[in-house]
């Protein structure tokens, strides 16, 4: 099934396993798979709220102010629970070491209501992300990244399967049929439900909230994030949620007004922390990195964005060989500080194109703490340039056991095979090894890369022609300095390193960033009188450069930015 994957789920696949403890809870989180009586359910649950509320009455600061930051909220409880069950409010947490900053943004500091809890799947709907698009008249508010149709993406590219949940507090007997039970005054319905309910009179539009989309869990994964202190777990009752949901949709101008109002959820959660004693935790946070990469995304990807016309054909679109060409990040692109933060300020070399049309590339400016280490007696070593998120194997592009492409500028003296005509070769790693011990090469003749990057040729013109990727006019000018990026400092004595091993060692490491602003002063985009003449007009980025430090941190071993640390 679809699923919410986090980004720590993301970063495994990038990092080595750490250790890690987790802390000692006074009730483990406990599940509790849907079923029996809705009414006996609706009785217990009662019974646990007002135990609950008078608890939190003893406790309560008479001094506290009234509202959502109170623990009772006009007589409806709110509270911490151990208990995963449909119904269960569950709030995005804050105390991963990987959070939400560099995907998945929508899920942070997210108010999570779950619709379905059984042995063979969990579904929930965000609560507090309202947009400022409009379905059938009725504001829609992102649901979760699972079936909502694409209308989220931006820029016209909408498809497949849409999944709405209409929520409602209706209490009439057509209704009722029409709608499953959530928790107590609380229930959800299709669509198609709405309408038909909104059309027969028995009710108004004004009674329904749209969702689009949810977000899944496989059996368990739930319990297993709640336990790394992924999600904070709550109840609610119906009155606060639905109160909320009232507050989000009226603060907001109507999507009809043409203003683009969209809202990031982040006042409905901190109140909720507040409610549940975690006001401290909601303070300590306010305004970090991921607060503000979550506007991004609902900047980009809640307010409409127009459609964009069917591009023109970029240079070489008629059949041109791609190998060969460099490319950089477009100079006034937001395409990457969202995801794929390793191609800002970015240089790619297109290696090959695939009989099936895969344009494959590399990126050059991205060195790692990785190294290789030589058993030669001066033990040269060499950083390993991250390349790209996917990995190339069988001896494809002479990708070697490691995974490691070698390439190299010294042409027929040293041998393999030209990239096109751009002046780099790549080499079996077998082949450089072996003029290295010969002394016909030295270590630091190669570029050594990780991964590569991979478009279809279709959507890497489309990239081109909307200004996300540009061409770089005069590559061979860089070279020196993109081989300098995998300069590290001599080894120690010899060891029981082998030729050619790889290892992490601390490494004084360029983030690359600066050989991009060599590419534009040069003249990106084909030379002449171009953008090359004036760094000035480079927009600002901070957001994005951000973005990049902390993903250079967690994918490449670089040193924590400090006010990310902070």
């Amino acid at each position: 099934r679809p699923r919410a994957t986090s980004c720590a789920e993301a970063a495994a696949a990038y990092l080595p396993p750490r250790s890690f403890s987790i802390p000692t809870r006074a009730a483990a989180p406990r599940l509790c798979t849907d079923g029996g009586d809705v009414k006996g359910e609706e009785d217990w649950r009662d019974v646990r709220a007002r135990l609950v509320a008078m608890e939190q009455l003893e406790q309560a600061d008479p001094d506290a102010p009234p509202g959502l930051s109170s623990p009772v909220v006009s007589g409806a409880p709110v509270y911490e629970t151990p208990l995963i069950e449909r119904g269960s409010v569950i709030l995005g947490g804050t105390q991963q070491e990987f959070g939400f900053a560099l995907r998945q943004q929508y899920f942070h500091k997210s108010v999570m209501l779950l619709l379905q809890h059984d042995d063979a799947f969990t579904r929930g709907i965000i609560l507090n992300r309202p947009s400022a698009m409009e379905l059938d008249g009725w504001r829609v508010w992102f649901g979760g990244d699972v079936a909502e149709g694409g209308l989220f993406h931006g820029n016209g590219r909408a498809g497949g399967t849409r999944e709405i949940v209409c929520l409602h507090s209706l209490t009439s007997d057509a209704a009722t049929r029409l709608s499953m039970p959530v928790i107590r005054g609380v229930q959800y319905t299709t669509l198609e439900g709405a309408q038909a309910l909104v059309a027969s009179g028995e009710a108004e539009r004004s009674s329904f909230w749209l969702f689009v989309g949810y977000a899944g869990w496989a059996p368990k994964q739930l319990q297993g994030e709640v336990e790394r202190d992924s999600w904070y777990l709550a109840a609610a009752d119906s009155e606060v949620l639905l109160r909320e949901l009232l507050r989000q949709g009226t603060d907001l101008p109507p999507p009809s007004a043409g203003v683009g109002a969209a809202g990031d959820g982040l006042q409905t959660w901190e109140g909720l922390m507040r409610a549940i004693g975690k006001g401290e935790e909601a303070d300590r946070t306010r305004g970090n990195l991921e607060d503000r990469m979550l506007a991004e995304w609902v900047r980009q990807h809640l307010v409409p964005r127009p459609a964009l016309a069917e591009p023109a054909r970029a240079e070489g679109g008629d059949g041109e060989a791609l190998a060969g060409r460099v490319l950089c990040s477009g100079r006034g692109t937001d395409t990457y500080t969202l995801e794929s933060q390793f191609l800002h300020k970015s240089l790619l070399l297109l290696l090959h194109e695939t009989e099936q049309g895969l344009a494959v590339a590399a990126v050059l400016n991205r060195p790692t703490a990785n190294v290789v280490q030589f058993n030669l007696p001066d033990r040269p070593r060499r950083a390993i340039g991250f390349g790209g998120e996917a990995r190339v194997r069988g001896g494809s592009l002479d990708v070697d056991g490691n995974g490691l492409l070698w390439l190299h500028t010294r042409g027929e003296a040293l041998g393999g095979t030209p990239v096109g005509e751009c002046g780099v070769w790549r080499i079996k790693s077998s082949d450089a090894a072996a003029r290295i011990k010969d002394g016909d090469a030295s270590l630091s003749d190669f570029l050594l890369l990780s991964g590569v990057v991979g478009w279809e040729r279709a959507d890497l013109e489309a990239r081109l022609a909307r200004g996300e990727l540009e061409q770089v006019a005069s590559p061979a000018l860089l070279w020196p300095q993109i081989w300098a990026l995998g300069e590290v400092s001599p080894g120690g004595e010899a060891g029981s390193a082998g030729a050619g091993s790889v290892e992490a060692a601390p490494v004084e490491l360029s983030d690359g960033t600066a050989i991009w602003y060599a590419a534009l002063q040069q003249g990106a985009g084909g030379g002449g009188e171009g953008f090359g003449a004036s760094l000035g007009a480079v927009p600002p980025s901070a957001l994005a450069d951000e973005a990049l430090q902390v993903w250079l941190h967690f994918f490449a071993g670089h040193p924590m930015p400090e006010a990310a640390a902070e």
